[in-house]
Protein backbone atom coordinates (compact mmCIF):
# COMPACT_ATOMS: atom_id res chain seq x y z
CA UNK A 1 0.00 0.00 0.00
CA UNK A 2 3.21 2.45 -0.56
CA UNK A 3 2.25 5.69 -2.37
CA UNK A 4 -1.48 5.49 -0.97
CA UNK A 5 -3.21 8.26 0.25
CA UNK A 6 -4.95 7.84 3.98
CA UNK A 7 -8.68 7.99 2.26
CA UNK A 8 -7.35 5.42 -0.61
CA UNK A 9 -5.86 2.94 2.23
CA UNK A 10 -9.59 3.38 4.08
CA UNK A 11 -11.09 2.55 1.13
CA UNK A 12 -8.93 -0.63 0.19
CA UNK A 13 -9.15 -1.88 3.86
CA UNK A 14 -13.01 -1.06 3.86
CA UNK A 15 -13.48 -2.71 0.18
CA UNK A 16 -11.43 -5.85 1.43
CA UNK A 17 -13.56 -6.09 4.29
CA UNK A 18 -16.88 -6.12 2.24
CA UNK A 19 -15.58 -8.47 0.21
CA UNK A 20 -14.55 -11.03 3.36
CA UNK A 21 -18.01 -10.18 4.98
CA UNK A 22 -19.68 -11.21 1.83
CA UNK A 23 -18.05 -14.69 1.31
CA UNK A 24 -17.36 -13.93 -2.32
CA UNK A 25 -14.63 -13.34 -4.61
CA UNK A 26 -13.84 -10.11 -5.31
CA UNK A 27 -14.15 -10.32 -8.79
CA UNK A 28 -17.93 -11.63 -7.67
CA UNK A 29 -17.93 -8.34 -5.90
CA UNK A 30 -17.49 -6.27 -8.46
CA UNK A 31 -19.97 -7.60 -10.25
CA UNK A 32 -22.93 -6.95 -7.72
CA UNK A 33 -24.71 -3.90 -7.98
CA UNK A 34 -24.29 -0.38 -6.89
CA UNK A 35 -26.78 -0.76 -4.13
CA UNK A 36 -25.22 -4.05 -2.90
CA UNK A 37 -21.91 -3.27 -2.77
CA UNK A 38 -22.96 0.23 -0.58
CA UNK A 39 -24.87 -2.31 2.12
CA UNK A 40 -21.55 -4.40 2.34
CA UNK A 41 -19.41 -1.26 2.87
CA UNK A 42 -21.54 -0.28 5.27
CA UNK A 43 -21.61 -3.65 7.04
CA UNK A 44 -18.05 -3.78 6.22
CA UNK A 45 -17.47 -0.51 8.44
CA UNK A 46 -19.52 -0.99 11.25
CA UNK A 47 -17.41 -4.58 11.77
CA UNK A 48 -14.56 -2.00 11.47
CA UNK A 49 -15.73 0.24 14.01
CA UNK A 50 -16.69 -2.26 16.27
CA UNK A 51 -13.58 -3.93 16.06
CA UNK A 52 -12.01 -0.64 16.69
CA UNK A 53 -13.60 -0.17 20.01
CA UNK A 54 -13.01 -3.28 20.99
CA UNK A 55 -9.21 -3.40 20.65
CA UNK A 56 -9.19 -0.14 22.62
CA UNK A 57 -11.72 -1.36 25.17
CA UNK A 58 -8.73 -3.63 25.49
CA UNK A 59 -6.03 -1.45 25.86
CA UNK A 60 -7.83 0.35 28.18
CA UNK A 61 -8.31 -1.91 30.62
CA UNK A 62 -4.61 -3.76 29.98
CA UNK A 63 -3.68 0.16 31.29
CA UNK A 64 -6.02 0.14 34.39
CA UNK A 65 -5.07 -3.31 35.31
CA UNK A 66 -1.52 -2.26 35.25
CA UNK A 67 -2.17 0.67 37.11
CA UNK A 68 -4.13 -1.50 39.60
CA UNK A 69 -1.06 -3.66 40.18
CA UNK A 70 1.34 -1.17 40.14
CA UNK A 71 -0.81 0.39 43.74
CA UNK A 72 -1.51 -2.99 44.98
CA UNK A 73 1.87 -3.51 45.07
CA UNK A 74 2.80 -0.36 46.70
CA UNK A 75 0.15 -1.11 49.14
CA UNK A 76 1.59 -4.74 50.00
CA UNK A 77 4.92 -3.34 51.62
CA UNK A 78 8.12 -4.80 51.46
CA UNK A 79 8.53 -8.44 52.06
CA UNK A 80 10.16 -9.84 55.03
CA UNK A 81 10.11 -13.73 54.91
CA UNK A 82 13.80 -14.98 55.42
CA UNK A 83 15.09 -12.21 56.73
CA UNK A 84 15.25 -12.01 60.92
CA UNK A 85 13.68 -8.94 63.28
CA UNK A 86 16.75 -7.23 65.28
CA UNK A 87 16.27 -4.22 67.36
CA UNK A 88 18.88 -1.37 68.53
CA UNK A 89 18.28 2.14 70.53
CA UNK A 90 14.55 1.46 69.23
CA UNK A 91 15.54 1.13 65.82
CA UNK A 92 13.86 -1.87 63.58
CA UNK A 93 16.26 -3.49 60.94
CA UNK A 94 15.07 -6.90 59.08
CA UNK A 95 18.62 -8.93 58.25
CA UNK A 96 19.52 -12.05 56.46
CA UNK A 97 20.48 -15.06 58.61
CA UNK A 98 23.77 -14.65 57.05
CA UNK A 99 23.84 -11.40 58.85
CA UNK A 100 23.16 -11.78 62.32
CA UNK A 101 26.21 -12.77 63.79
CA UNK A 102 27.62 -9.52 62.42
CA UNK A 103 24.52 -7.60 63.87
CA UNK A 104 24.37 -9.26 66.81
CA UNK A 105 28.48 -8.38 67.22
CA UNK A 106 27.90 -4.89 66.80
CA UNK A 107 24.83 -4.81 69.72
CA UNK A 108 21.47 -5.72 68.12
CA UNK A 109 19.24 -7.77 69.45
CA UNK A 110 17.06 -10.20 67.75
CA UNK A 111 13.55 -9.72 68.86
Amino acid sequence: MAGLTKEQKAAKVLLEKATALSGMSAEDFDKLGEQERADWGKSAQEALDLEAANAQRLADEAGANRATAKLAAKEDGPDYSGLIKVEQGGEVLYVHPTCLDDHTRLGWKEV
